[in-house]
């Protein structure tokens, strides 16, 4: 679980208090998009993952010293910046404009 220093560590306000703690389940793709806080990890690369695309393990996380939420792609080990927040992450996954 997360503790306020990781909090603090990645800039995650908006996940540990906001209307996504609870984690956000498209029933249209049958896809834990966002993952309810008490689920999220520290990735390999060191990520805070709070959700999963659902293809070749990509990863939606919070990137520590850096704004937005990112995709890390394991197969490349790279990271991409996807949104600026978690509402512009999910409204972006719904309407298609935000791809991975």
């Amino acid at each position: 679980m997360l503790v306020q220093s990781d909090i603090i560590k990645f800039n995650c306000n908006e996940y540990a208090s906001g209307e996504f703690s609870n984690g956000y389940y498209d029933k249209l793709s049958h896809l834990q998009l966002i993952l309810p806080l008490s689920e999220a990890s520290i990735g390999e690369g060191g990520q805070l993952v709070i959700g999963y695309a659902g293809t070749d393990g990509i990863e939606f996380c919070y990137r520590e010293h850096h704004h937005g939420v990112w995709a890390y792609y394991p197969i490349d080990k790279e990271f991409v910046l996807k949104a600026n927040s978690l509402v512009e992450l999910v409204k972006g996954y719904l309407n298609s404009s935000i791809l991975v």
